[in-house]
C-alpha cells in the first residue's frame, strides 16, 4: 500500500510516560504505526555509513557493538538507511552528505549513538526529520525523482518489514526479501 504525504500529527508515549510526538504523512494512510514503533522509546543504538555517504542508523533500547563476532555490521531492531537522499545532523558535531569530508560524517554519525529518540516527522516534501536528545537532530531529504524511482530511505523493522520512502514522495511496505528494484513497481 503507498501513497503521497501530507502533514499530520500523532502523539505516543514513551516508556518513560512522557508524550512523543511524530508528524507524519497523511495518517489514514501513511504508516505510522511503522514509524512510531521504531522510535517510541528508543535510542540510537548503531551508526556506520557505506558506500559513498549512506547512512544506517540502528533504534533500539540498548547500544550494540559495531560489529558481531564474525565481523559484520551488527543487526538493530529497527533500522534506517539513506540512499538517494542527502541527509543532515545537526548538534555538537554538524555534518552535512552534501559537502563534509567522510571524518565528520562518521563522528557525527556516531555522535547519535546511545541518544533517545524525542519525536519525528514526515514532510511532504519528501523528507524525514528525527530529533534526538543532547540537541541533535538528523534531517534526510529525498533527491529529485527521476524516470528510474528510487528509493531515498527506508526503514527495517524486526517483522522483516520495510518501510520505504521513493524520491518522488510515494511510500511501500515491502517484505524484506523483495529486491529493491520491485519495491515501487506499479
Amino acid at each position: 500500500m503507498g501513497g503521497a504525504g501530507v502533514e499530520g500529527v500523532i502523539r505516543t508515549k514513551g516508556n518513560t510516560g512522557s508524550t512523543r510526538e511524530f508528524k507524519m504523512g497523511e495518517l489514514h494512510v501513511f504508516p505510522v504505526d511503522r514509524l512510531s514503533e521504531a522510535f517510541t522509546g528508543h535510542r540510537c543504538v548503531t551508526a556506520w555509513l557505506g558506500y559513498g555517504t549512506v547512512l544506517f542508523l540502528g533504534f533500539g533500547e540498548t547500544v550494540l557493538p559495531i560489529r558481531d563476532k564474525d565481523g559484520r555490521h551488527t543487526q538493530p531492531p529497527f533500522e534506517l538507511e539513506t540512499n538517494f537522499s542527502d541527509w543532515r545532523i545537526n548538534g555538537p558535531i554538524n555534518a552535512w552528505s552534501g559537502n563534509s569530508n567522510r571524518e565528520v560524517l562518521i563522528a557525527a554519525a556516531e555522535s547519535l549513538i546511545g541518544e533517545a529518540i524525542l519525536s519525528g516527522e514526515v514532510g511532504q516534501r519528501k523528507r524525514l526529520a528525527i530529533s534526538f536528545t543532547g540537541g541533535k537532530s538528523l534531517f534526510i531529504e529525498s533527491w529529485n525523482s527521476t524516470p528510474d524511482l528510487a528509493d531515498a530511505w527506508s526503514l527495517k523493522s524486526p517483522d522483516g518489514r520495510i518501510l520505504a520512502m521513493a524520491t518522488d514522495g510515494r511510500f511501500v511496505v515491502v517484505d524484506a526479501s523483495v529486491p529493491v528494484r520491485d519495491w515501487f513497481a506499479k
